[in-house]
């Protein structure tokens, strides 16, 4: 959990002071950037626009990887569906390089500025002497590779959702046939942070869909004839406000589900000692090879 708060945090320093995105609407597929990274002149905008989708990426995933080892600190419990450590390793592996593989293609995706300038030429002209005058602009057109990285999106987007409900259901299961063995109170430890990571899974929509609809603009891009200019912008000042609200609301659903990360923030305390600090009691174990207490704080750091 705590790696998906940090990732978080880096998504919102990427966002907001490294590069700073002004997309191009309503009829021009791209947009200029501002920010740290291009006033030093380190990064283009499209390596930054890459490190941004990979960010994003790797941030669902690791929320997967708190989903399958809570799974398995209750399959230890429950004695079912228990996995190996080589299987867990690859499973851990394939989740982490995925980020890698589609940020592959977005990167080759980019063109030169001799292409870009010959797209808008094509597409543009009577913008030419604007374009010229921009310092840091990205212009894009759906290509193979940009085909490609929209397929590998969508396909992990599928996978992410189909592999979190299915461990949910497992878990859920698993809990109701150890329940007997459990106390009450580590049973709903356990129950409290499962609930916390399927809140957490359910805002990430907020940050991949805005994004994913902003993109999208490639494959169907705004004519004059579809939308006012007005209304275009509108569209992207939404998207970009709602996307840029995803760390604050998942802040909000660990602090209201996680009594243990509320207790921390606020800094409750109880008889001298912190109350989040309390040590829990568990049998459960926190991993694949040898049992350990405190299994179920273990389970969503």
């Amino acid at each position: 959990m705590t790696k998906v708060q940090i990732l978080c945090s880096l998504c919102d320093l990427h966002l907001s002071f490294l590069m700073q995105l002004v997309p191009f609407f309503p009829y021009i597929v791209g947009g200029c950037a501002a920010g740290l990274l291009l006033q030093l002149s380190l990064l283009s905008p499209h390596v930054c626009m890459t490190i941004l989708s990979f960010l994003v990426g790797f941030q669902v995933n690791t929320l997967n990887l708190c989903f399958l080892r809570k799974h398995q600190i209750i399959a230890q419990i429950s004695g079912e569906r228990v996995l190996s450590k080589n299987v867990y390793n690859l499973i851990v592996f394939l989740l982490l390089a995925y980020p890698f593989t589609y940020s592959v293609p977005f990167q080759l995706a980019a063109k030169s500025k001799e292409d870009q300038y010959k797209i808008i030429d094509r597409k543009y002209p009577h913008y030419r002497t604007k374009f010229e005058k921009l310092e840091n602009f990205e212009v894009y057109e759906l290509n193979t590779m940009m085909s490609t990285f929209f397929t590998m999106i969508i396909l992990g987007c599928g996978q992410s959702t189909l592999t979190v409900s299915l461990l949910v259901f497992q878990m859920y299961k698993g809990l109701l046939l150890c329940r007997s063995s459990l106390s009450k109170s580590t049973l709903e430890k356990h129950k409290s942070s499962l609930k916390s990571l399927v809140g957490q899974f359910m805002t990430t929509p907020i940050a991949i869909l805005p994004a994913m609809l902003i993109v999208l603009t490639i494959v169907f891009p705004f004519s004059e004839a579809q939308s006012e200019p007005d209304r275009a912008q509108n569209f992207t000042r939404y998207m970009l406000m709602i996307m840029s609200t995803h760390s604050a609301v998942n802040c909000l659903v660990v602090i209201f589900t996680f009594p243990e990360f509320r207790n921390f923030v606020f800094f409750w305390r109880k008889k001298g000692l912190t109350i989040g600090q309390r040590p829990p009691v568990s049998i459960a174990s926190s991993g694949l090879a040898r049992p350990v207490r405190n299994s179920w704080t273990n389970s969503v750091s």
